[in-house]
């Protein structure tokens, strides 16, 4: 499948199969994260691979969710939040390293799915408890969980907003109508010409229908 469908297609999972992950595909995944764009390519993200069974299980519990101790491996991904304060400053820099991780997961995540690996993301977890069974040094926080798993239990993806809910051109408001709703969308430019081009076709056929008829 096409990045395109792939991103469409991504979802998490309720149960994933006793298989493990081979190094060499997780190995894929973390560089898929560590290539991530990062602000002010300050590259504030570290990782740590979860294969223990007790600390699956701890991580489990503290987040209050089973899959994290069903799974062959999880990534904790933290941020140096020191390092991107001295870069950004202390008022946003935690805004930052959460942005680059959002966009490590997003790789990871996608990567995982080619080589058919499910992947369930998960935050809003207490980072001092998870730090802290992490051994993770101050300065730095963990930001995310990346659960990975070979799964035959996929979850229905939630519905989304119509591309046409949210999505404008130019300015805020400005919309064409539910075709931003298609399958087929590419990008506004894109669907502007093809809009135009297809108006400009049918005007065309209505004067030469005309001009037989006068």
């Amino acid at each position: 499948m096409s990045t395109f469908q792939n991103a469409c297609s991504l979802g998490s999972f309720r149960d994933c199969r006793d298989e493990t992950i081979p190094r060499k595909k997780m190995g894929k995944i973390l560089e898929a994260g560590r290539q991530a764009p990062s602000p002010g390519n300050v590259q504030s993200l570290n990782f740590i691979v979860v294969e223990s069974e007790e600390k699956k299980e701890l991580l489990s519990e503290m987040i209050g969710d089973p899959r994290l101790e069903k799974v062959p491996t999880l990534v904790v991904i933290l941020g140096d939040l020191d390092r991107m304060a001295r870069k950004v400053g202390d008022s946003i820099c935690h805004d930052c390293c959460n942005a680059e991780a959002a966009c490590a997961v997003q790789n990871m995540r996608l990567t995982a799915f080619e080589d058919g690996i499910g992947s369930c993301w998960m935050t809003g977890f207490d980072p001092t408890r998870v730090g802290e069974l992490m051994k993770v040094p101050d300065g730095m926080e963990a930001l995310g969980i990346v659960a990975l798993g070979y799964t035959d239990e996929k979850l229905e993806k939630p519905t989304k907003f119509g591309m046409n809910e949210v999505c404008y051109y130019d300015e805020y408001g400005n919309q064409l109508d539910s075709i931003f709703d298609e399958l087929e969308f590419e990008g506004l430019v894109e669907t502007r010409e093809m809009v135009e081009k297809k108006s400009k076709g049918f005007l065309d056929k209505v004067r030469r229908s005309l001009r037989k008829h006068l």
